[in-house]
């Protein structure tokens, strides 16, 4: 009989979704497009967050710069609402970003200066504002086709200009 609730007990801890954490934190540095260094509040523990969803261009490709300079923009110096979601397999924090009441992984889609990525977690509102950026043309897609090469192409064949 223990073992039987042993197994129930573990059967309903796996069927249990894990609480997101959520943290204010202020923006350190802005590393791309889809990364960044925040200072978690108020403990003021730092962490690296890699955006949900988004895969900027590297430093080192055709709007990589420009990205960087959007995200900067958006959160540099500002108090942010992380939702973390996952870590990668860096240990960075993968994480969805607000500033006030923009949701920033969405805005770098929705400007053009990241790519929408399923694999990394795109959600709905990431999708559309990628669709819309490509369907108008606005930041990487006003880019001649050859310099729009996704980010995980370009460091497939570009291992050291990556990051």
């Amino acid at each position: 009989m223990a073992r039987f609730l042993a197994f129930l007990l573990a059967l309903l801890l796996a069927a249990t979704p894990l609480r997101a954490e959520r943290f204010q934190a202020l923006v350190l540095r802005v590393k791309d497009g889809d990364s960044l260094v925040v200072e978690r509040l108020p403990q003021k523990r730092v962490s690296e967050i890699r955006l949900a969803g988004i895969d900027a261009p590297e430093l080192g490709q055709p709007w990589g710069p420009s990205a960087r300079a959007a995200l900067r923009r958006l959160v540099q110096g500002r108090e942010v609402t992380v939702v973390v979601v996952d870590r990668d397999r860096y240990g960075r924090l993968v994480g969805k970003l607000w500033v006030g009441g923009t949701y920033v992984n969405a805005a770098m889609t929705r400007s053009g200066n990241a790519w929408a990525v399923r694999q990394y977690g795109a959600d709905a509102e990431v999708r559309a504002g990628h669709a819309a950026a490509r369907r108008e043309g606005r930041g990487l897609w006003a880019l001649p086709p050859e310099q729009r090469i996704p980010p995980a192409t370009w460091r497939a064949t570009n291992p050291r200009g990556a990051r």
